[in-house]
């Protein structure tokens, strides 16, 4: 009887120590939505109903276990879904890293494998499967194995499913140089408006990463080759990018230079959704550009082509003194060849450039720029000013008719103020004018957009937004040449939050990692509720 309460005890001791070392992590996001969705003469109705739950336990012994719970019926952007959405279990010990389940990973900048989400824009491509990892001081081995299915929520019923089998090796020569070695192989089934397509995929990277001083160089290289199963046909593309960057306490330089030749081709097949040779969803490489917080800047007039695209970018930080700081940027994009209409056969010749490496401003090559410049100061300690100028512009060459060409040319000035007057209350003031040269805006090419942000804070934990946007532009897509949104957020406590908004959204083309959406105009009511546990 006495070893039987012993063993007991011994039981109740031994669980109660084990479960005070659970610790619990659970977030939720509710967001709703009702009103109407607009593009140009059409109005529907549209409501939307989005919740989130992620919930995470640590466990003893370095364990970890977790799962996502996805309610969107509809979401406001992307495909529906009702169900369990992640789950997975994992373990990170000093020199052993094992993961079960969903994940998303990124190997070197991502020529050959970056998985992430994107719920903006309803783009998601963690996939579920085994990531191991072996590392120590000098180097590191993972492999994967696993099935990413994907759905494109803007092409038409196109499904893709990958059966990934990727190993990753990363050797420190000295501690500040890193080379890095990805090797990818997929099965993957391609069904395009009911038709089933099967292709072999082979993926090669190299990478390397090498620090010294103030300097920091980084350089991926991509190979890759498709097999297209069922007619035998095969492809190849490759990928080059690579940084230089430069940090001291007096400035700091860095320049970006890509080269993606991924899936190079003509007029009559770059349009093309449904081929399986083009960069696909496992991938995603650096962009090149500025990604902007300025909401004029944010509606992007470039979208990436990770298949046909060349290009640079430098950026300078400069503090002009302790109070003043100055960030220039300048990109250049374009594609790395030109296709020219032969009428008599009705095809395209492609033109080589000799010096294809590096951009043209040739409107044949469909090139993109943009200069952006903003001077930062701060008054005092509880005020500060940004003013920005910015010029962008493009041309998308018409193969077709050249003389019919899509040139858009923007320049947009900024100014913001945020001051924090007393501890119960601060304020946010932001001015945003575009003007806007687009041969393609039917009978008025020249207009401009003005844009009016106010945020007001009280106690940190009540704010009161307003904004108004309006145009001169007669051919706006939604109709409209005014939007007007009013929106309030409440902090209830350390772990919840609730925000309140009604108005007029404008909308237009959005884009994250080089992953755009048109989103549409929107008038209505939303809602949401952040809660962290």
């Amino acid at each position: 009887m006495r070893i039987k309460l012993l063993i007991a005890i011994s039981i109740f001791i031994f669980s109660s120590e084990i479960f005070s070392q659970v610790i619990p992590f659970v977030s939720n996001v509710l967001r709703y939505g009702e009103g109407k969705r607009f593009l140009g003469t059409v109005e529907n109705n549209f409501k939307y109903f989005e919740n989130l739950t992620d919930a995470r336990i640590q466990l003893p012994f370095n364990i970890n276990a977790g799962i996502r719970l996805l309610y969107d019926n509809p979401p406001e952007i992307g495909l529906k879904y009702k169900g369990l959405k992640r789950k997975f279990i994992e373990y990170e010990g000093e020199n052993i890293y094992g993961r079960i389940g969903t994940f998303s990973q990124l190997f070197g900048k991502g020529l050959a494998m970056n998985l992430f989400e994107s719920r903006g824009l309803g783009y998601d491509t963690w996939m579920d499967g085994i990531n191991a990892k072996f590392k120590n001081d000098k180097f590191s081995a993972t492999i994967i194995s696993g099935t990413l299915n994907f759905e494109d929520s803007l092409a038409i019923k196109r499904v893709e499913k990958h059966k990934l089998l990727v190993g990753n090796i990363e050797y420190y020569v000295v501690d500040n140089f890193k080379l890095g070695f990805v090797f990818l192989n997929s099965n993957s089934g391609f069904e395009i408006v009911n038709q089933h397509f099967d292709a072999e995929i082979f993926l090669s990277s190299f990478y390397f990463n090498y620090t010294f001083s103030d300097f920091t160089f980084s350089f991926d290289i991509a190979n890759k080759k498709t097999k297209e199963l069922s007619s035998g046909k095969n492809s190849s593309g490759s990928a080059i990018y690579g940084a230089f960057s430069f940090n001291s306490p007096d400035i700091g330089i860095t320049l970006d230079y890509k080269n993606y030749a991924f899936d190079e081709k003509g007029p009559f097949e770059r349009n093309d959704f449904s081929r399986m040779t083009r960069m696909l969803p496992f991938q995603n490489a650096p962009i090149v550009m500025k990604e902007h917080t300025y909401t004029l800047l944010t509606r992007a007039i470039h979208e990436i082509d990770f298949n046909d695209e060349v290009g640079f970018q430098i950026e300078v930080f400069y503090p002009i003194n302790e109070q003043t700081s100055l960030n220039l940027n300048a990109s250049l994009a374009s594609r790395r060849n030109y296709y020219e209409f032969n009428s008599s056969s009705f095809d395209f010749i492609k033109k080589e450039r000799a010096a294809n490496f590096y951009p043209s401003l040739d409107k044949k090559h469909s090139p993109y720029y943009e200069l952006f410049g903003e001077l930062e100061h701060y008054i005092d300690d509880t005020m500060w000013i940004k003013t920005v100028l910015a010029n962008r512009k493009k041309i998308i060459y018409n193969e077709y008719a050249p003389n019919f060409s899509h040139e858009v040319i923007s320049t947009i000035t900024a100014f913001q103020i945020n001051n924090s007057l007393s501890k119960v209350y601060s304020f946010e003031g932001q001015v945003e004018i575009e003007k806007v040269f687009d041969n393609y805006n039917a009978n008025q090419h020249n207009y401009y957009n003005t844009l009016f942000t106010l945020i007001n804070s009280f106690w940190s934990k009540i704010t009161f937004s307003l904004r108004y946007e309006f145009t001169n532009n007669n051919y706006d897509l939604s109709r409209r040449k005014s939007w007007f949104t009013i929106e309030s957020s409440f902090r209830l406590n350390s772990t919840n939050t609730v925000t309140l908004a009604y108005g007029q959204d404008r909308g237009g083309q959005v884009c994250t990692n080089g992953v755009c959406r048109y989103i549409q105009p929107f008038e209505g009511f939303r809602f949401s509720i952040i809660s962290n546990i």
